[in-house]
């Protein structure tokens, strides 16, 4: 990875965190300001900040490891966990943009074996495209995300009910992008951790409007017992 995109890949993966803690800071300090002081939302939103903060310090550790060790972060993961996680570090955009997210996973999945803070940032990514995507709909605004199991797959898939893709042909492309402080990174970065991960990532038009991600990563398949014929068989 060229220098350019290594640091714009860096600053995409803390910029999130980091505006999430600023963001339940201040809602920290509206209500501990107010009279009466609301201490049950205040505690809230510092949980918030607990939990945007650590990820932060997840993604500079997980750097950090990459550098000196790498080939070595990847483990045994539940594929609902890690949906869960980043649903629940975009809970607070999700209130913001008044979008409902509704999710919903097959039972007895596999697990896979990934690196956990890699996937979890490019389902974080893909929520927060799909939250800002509906962010000027008149309609109901709903994020579907679901999980299943099929064609030895784990498939996440992230759907939307915003205005669709303008340039699908190019949202994968590094340093493109259509938000006016877009980066033109995320995608790229998304794809090419999927890639990395013997995976697909890949985005289709909804009907009548909207957008679905999906992220399909591959699962060990346990091989089959060798057949052996009985003695004496005549087959």
């Amino acid at each position: 990875m060229k220098l350019a995109e290594l640091s714009a890949s860096i600053a995409h993966e803390v910029s999130h965190p980091l505006t999430s803690v600023l963001t339940s800071s201040n809602a920290c300090q509206r209500w501990l300001k107010a009279n009466p002081p609301n201490i049950e939302r205040a505690l809230l939103a510092i949980e918030r900040i607990t939990r945007a903060a650590n990820a932060a310090c997840d993604v500079v550790n997980h750097i950090r490891a990459l550098s000196t060790q790498p080939g070595v972060t990847r483990e045994l993961v539940a594929p609902q966990s890690l949906v869960e996680e980043a649903r629940d570090l975009m809970a607070d955009d999700a209130s913001r943009y008044f979008v409902r997210m509704e999710l919903a996973v097959e039972s007895d999945l596999p697990s896979i074996v990934v690196d956990r803070i890699q996937i979890r940032q490019v389902l974080v990514n893909l929520i927060r495209n799909g939250l800002e995507a509906m962010e000027f709909v008149p309609r109901s605004r709903v994020l579907r995300m679901s999980v299943e199991c099929t064609d030895h797959t784990v498939r996440f898939a992230i759907s939307d009910c915003g205005m669709g893709l303008k340039f699908p042909d190019r949202i994968f492309e590094p340093f493109f992008t259509t938000k006016f402080q877009g980066m033109g990174m995320g995608l790229a970065i998304c794809r090419a951790i999927a890639d990395a991960h013997g995976g697909r990532l890949f985005a289709k038009q909804n009907d009548p409007y909207g957008t679905t991600f999906e992220l399909a990563l591959p699962f060990e398949v346990p091989s089959l017992p060798e057949v052996v014929e009985p003695s004496g068989s005549t087959l």
